[in-house]
């Protein structure tokens, strides 16, 4: 029986994505959303913790909890930041950048296996139609 609720089905895709996914990040010791983070830091500079819980939508202590967990993995370190003492710069180890080309293929594999029973078309449709949700509901 095909779902009706789009959140729902979001929802599972989500959960779907991440069962997916956590065989290929396991032998680098990486979830998800430490995934998800490194990709944002390979794409943005002087990013602090506030920049991470407004692109994906998490709390100060959960973003918190994920950046000691990848500092202790060794992925990500914290620096001082000159224009505010109060937070600290997320930098990327040389482990993480040593591991931008592999990591950057496994996510275009990963989206290719995701999207694989849909045609170019219907992948830039959807995605159109999910960033005109998000754009909604950031209004």
């Amino acid at each position: 029986m095909k779902n009706k609720k789009i959140a729902i089905l979001i929802k599972r895709l989500a959960l779907e994505f991440d069962k997916i996914a956590n065989p290929s990040l396991s032998p680098y010791d990486l979830t998800p959303t430490q995934f998800k983070i490194l990709k944002y830091l390979y794409d943005h500079d002087n990013v602090i913790g506030m920049d991470i819980q407004n692109e994906y939508s998490m709390t100060n202590p959960t973003v918190t909890g994920i950046i000691q967990n990848m500092e202790s993995g060794g992925w990500i370190e914290r620096v001082p930041n000159p224009n505010d003492s109060r937070s600290k710069i997320i930098k990327l180890t040389k482990k993480s950048l040593d591991k931008k080309e592999i990591l950057y293929n496994l996510g275009e594999n990963l989206e290719k296996e995701f999207t694989k029973d849909l045609t170019k078309e219907e992948q830039k449709q959807l995605l159109n139609l999910l960033n005109k949700m998000m754009e909604g509901i950031n209004k």
